[in-house]
């Protein structure tokens, strides 16, 4: 039968747990991290955010203290339109450092068309993020604050995570029906060349915007992940 354990929360994301200064338990790193994920549209057009929850806590196996199993929630999101560049910019802001966000949050943004204005303005007042430019292709590459990522591979990334029960959307997820509703104006299509391509259409709600924000927080959490949360995977005992 598996132990509860006392986990201890830290500023930057990292969970650990509480060894009572016992030699004999192990002490193990998880992390808890958010990723924040925005499409920006023009004035007239709705702009969209997402977070998705990350985090793989230590547990107690019945035998011993291990990483538990990684787990990826789609817990909030939000739209807005008719605000100008520096208002979203101000509202992302304070999104990723709200709680629980604060110190554990990664800021990313679809970097085409206005999201490179807006990436401008948040470089500018040194906001740390990373602008996603949807591309051709089947890679993705970074360049600094940007990167370049195939449009395919960012959808399949999401539809793979979706199956395999990796990501999943909160209980109480107020816009989940409408995320739901984005995603399925994506298509993908087969040339008579042989190449896919991704179509999409316009739904009543608008262009897909918050499917877009959740399409670039999930990628990130897959191939963006941070540093901190690679080498907290790796720690074991000490």
């Amino acid at each position: 039968m598996s132990e509860i354990l006392n986990l201890i929360h830290l500023p930057d994301g990292r969970v650990t747990n509480e060894t009572r200064h016992d030699p004999a338990v192990e002490r193990v790193t998880g992390f808890v991290r958010y990723f924040v994920g925005a499409d920006l549209g023009q004035a007239n057009d709705f702009s969209s955010a997402v977070v998705v929850k990350d985090q793989q806590l230590p547990i107690h196996d019945g035998n011993r203290v291990v990483l538990g199993p990684r787990e990826r929630t789609v817990v909030f999101a939000d739209k807005f339109r008719g605000v100008s560049y520096v208002d979203v910019v101000d509202y992302l802001i304070r999104l990723r450092n709200a709680p629980p966000f604060g110190g554990k949050s990664e800021l990313v943004i679809d970097g085409t068309s206005i999201g490179r204005v807006v990436s401008d303005v948040m470089a500018d007042q040194g906001v740390d993020h990373t602008a996603v430019q949807m591309t051709g292709g089947q890679e993705w590459r970074r360049s600094g604050r940007y990167v370049n990522a195939s449009k395919i591979l960012m959808i399949e990334n999401l539809a793979v995570l979706f199956a395999a029960g990796d990501l999943k959307f909160a209980h109480d997820l107020a816009m989940r029906k409408e995320i739901e509703e984005d995603l399925a104006t994506f298509t993908m299509q087969t040339t008579a060349a042989g190449n896919q391509i991704i179509t999409q259409s316009r739904n009543a709600s608008g262009h897909g915007d918050t499917g877009i924000a959740l399409i670039v927080a999930a990628f990130a959490s897959q191939y963006l992940v941070p540093q901190g949360i690679r080498i907290s995977k790796l720690v074991g005992m000490y």
